[in-house]
């Protein structure tokens, strides 16, 4: 049976999560360079960056970290499927990457808009095997929000495999407003992005396209 659970804002932990680091609150200020667990980093949109970089990243993986995000065994994507991911339209997907100096990705999180529903986007979240553990998910998926909420989104949801205990974790230390509906294999999860206005300047009326 289906369990839901709820909690509201922690701002305790949203302004913990936000304080110290350059949150960008626009696509224009991206790249941005912080430092992530005294890693120097560069937060920038995945758009165009080399796709071999991306599937250098992706091989690198773990088995249970690519089940646990695409939730599917791991497979050598197809060059259709790298470039899709790749090149996407800015106006109903944002995705960042988080790099080190060198270039090398450490994590990454994508934000796709409903096309039924321009208000609501779907989320999701990837950091590398060896940079696991040390704040770069909270990182970027606070950054993530607040881009998401400047191009007027709402509402994030997500489909998280109930075993993913440390992204269920991840989500409710973010201190978003959080919805879980639990089953036994999948957790729907929604984030109340809303909260978020007071750390943006006023938001655009959003156009159903």
């Amino acid at each position: 049976m289906a369990r839901y659970l709820c909690w509201p804002i922690l701002r305790d932990r949203l302004d913990k999560g936000l304080a110290g680091w350059p949150h960008p609150v626009s696509r224009a200020e991206l790249p941005l360079a912080m430092n992530v667990a005294d890693v120097p980093c560069i937060l920038r949109e995945l758009h165009d960056v080399e796709p071999s970089l991306m599937v250098a990243a992706y091989d690198a993986l773990s088995e249970e970290s690519v089940y646990l995000r695409f939730m599917r065994p791991k497979r050598t994507p197809s060059p259709e499927q790298v470039a899709q991911f790749i090149h996407y339209h800015p106006e109903h997907q944002i995705s960042l990457l988080l790099t080190d100096l060198a270039g090398q990705p450490l994590a990454q999180a994508q934000s796709i808009r409903r096309r039924l529903h321009p208000d609501r986007a779907e989320f999701s979240c990837i950091v590398a095997d060896h940079f696991q553990h040390k704040g770069a998910g909270r990182r970027i998926l606070l950054a993530l929000a607040l881009l998401a909420r400047a191009d007027g989104i709402q509402e994030w949801t997500a489909e998280v495999l109930a075993q993913n205990r440390a992204m269920l974790t991840l989500l409710k230390r973010l201190g978003l407003p959080l919805t879980l509906v639990t089953g036994r294999e999948m957790v729907f999860v929604r984030l109340d992005l809303s909260v978020l206005d007071e750390w943006l300047p006023a938001l655009p009326a959003i156009t159903p396209s």
